[in-house]
């Protein structure tokens, strides 16, 4: 306990302002997000809400340390420790997050020298709030003190994952708008503000769908749609769901997503679970087939379409795609065209690629992804693999 009474005193010995600011040395560094500076302080390190941020403190092996917060930096390091500078305004609102003085076991640089947090952000805090944090390490060679300080981080709440639980009717839709998010999503030659989440496993542009016997022409000549597995489904069942969650993280790629997942919903004996996701900036599309999805108990159709009876310039209609057998080297449509694939029941007499040939639902398992080229205008098409 010698080094977290210490830690304890020294806290508390703040001399006068000076210029400079601390930085990280291999005796006490504090690392967010894998920010560790230089410069310093560590500016700008994000904390989306929703997602895992991830801490690491460092210094010699098996000391104990406490971790710092408050609102903001200040404008100049306070001088304590002999030299070392307090950054983090703790007069103003701070407070202990990790204290290694009130639990040094728990709170301690471990035999590798190094401790590792996580933190998630809840739900709800303002985004654009700033947090500062520095750590004070025990350090035995900086006699008379005992400790040293790291460099400060100052972090701001970002967007980071949202989850939107829906309950769209029974053989109808509910709107999901991108707007509070500021998000739009560029399908085909058109950008839309919304989209509507349909029960039973699409989702349409322009305006909902209760439509829940699939065919081709309806796919063709309704409104544009995504069906990652457009079928007879039930809502409200027990254990069944439908959520929205959009992914703003810097952590999670470079553009937002939004992904629809349906889950446990019944049709016939089984129950379907599978997504589709959307990403906002560029425009593509992924369906994503659970690992337990069957065959519904009626006929199902998979796939992307610009609707509107639109067929490529100069084109006809595409036929279907085999969506379980593309080859390696992407598949490119032409522009405003659809892939899709329309399943029947194991038996059954629904076309495929001949005439009275069945057709039994096989993408179990199965992601199909589609890559938007020149989204938002006349010529828009997709690569799909």
């Amino acid at each position: 306990m010698q080094y977290a009474t210490r830690l304890a005193v020294c806290a508390l010995m703040l001399l006068a302002p000076v210029g400079a600011q601390q930085t990280n040395t291999f005796l006490a560094s504090l690392q967010v997000n894998g920010n560790a500076g230089p410069p310093w302080p560590i500016n700008g390190v994000p904390l989306p809400v929703g997602v895992p941020s991830v801490g690491v403190i460092s210094g010699g092996p098996g000391l104990p340390f406490v971790l710092f917060a408050a609102p903001s930096l200040l404008p100049s390091g306070i001088s304590v420790l002999g030299g070392e500078l307090l950054d983090v305004d703790i007069a103003a609102g701070g407070f202990v997050i990790l204290d290694g003085v009130a639990n040094p076991v728990a709170f301690n640089t471990g035999p590798t020298g190094s401790f590792i947090t996580n933190y998630v952000v809840p739900g709800g805090t303002a985004l654009g709030t700033s947090i500062a944090l520095q750590c004070l390490v025990a350090d035995p060679s900086n006699t008379p003190y005992g400790a040293r300080l790291t460099a400060a981080a100052l972090c701001t709440v970002t967007q980071g994952v949202t989850v939107t639980p829906l309950t769209p009717p029974t053989n109808g839709g509910v709107v999901f708008d991108f707007t509070p998010f500021g998000l739009t999503f560029p399908y085909y030659s058109n950008t839309y503000t919304q989209m509507f989440v349909n029960t039973d496993g699409n989702i349409t542009f322009g305006s909902a769908s209760g439509d829940f016997t699939p065919t081709p022409t309806e796919f063709r000549t309704g409104p544009p749609r995504i069906a990652p597995f457009w079928t007879n489904l039930a809502l409200p069942s027990p254990g069944a769901s439908i959520a929205v969650t959009v992914t703003q993280s810097p952590f999670a790629g470079p553009f937002p997503t939004v992904t629809v997942a349906w889950t446990g919903l019944p049709s016939g004996a089984a129950v379907h679970t599978f997504s589709a996701a959307l990403t906002m900036t560029t425009g593509d599309v992924a369906l994503f087939q659970g690992a337990f999805n069957v065959a519904p108990g009626a006929t199902v159709l998979v796939g992307i379409t610009p609707g509107g009876n639109l067929t490529p310039p100069g084109g006809t209609w595409p036929v279907q795609s085999n969506l379980s057998a593309f080859p390696l080297a992407p598949t490119q449509g032409l522009a405003s065209g659809a892939f899709w694939e329309w399943f029947g029941l194991t038996g059954g007499t629904m076309p495929f690629y001949t005439a009275a040939t069945s057709n039994p639902f096989d993408l179990t398992g199965v992601t199909n992804s589609f890559i938007a080229l020149s989204a938002g205008t006349s010529l828009a098409s997709f690569y799909a693999n």
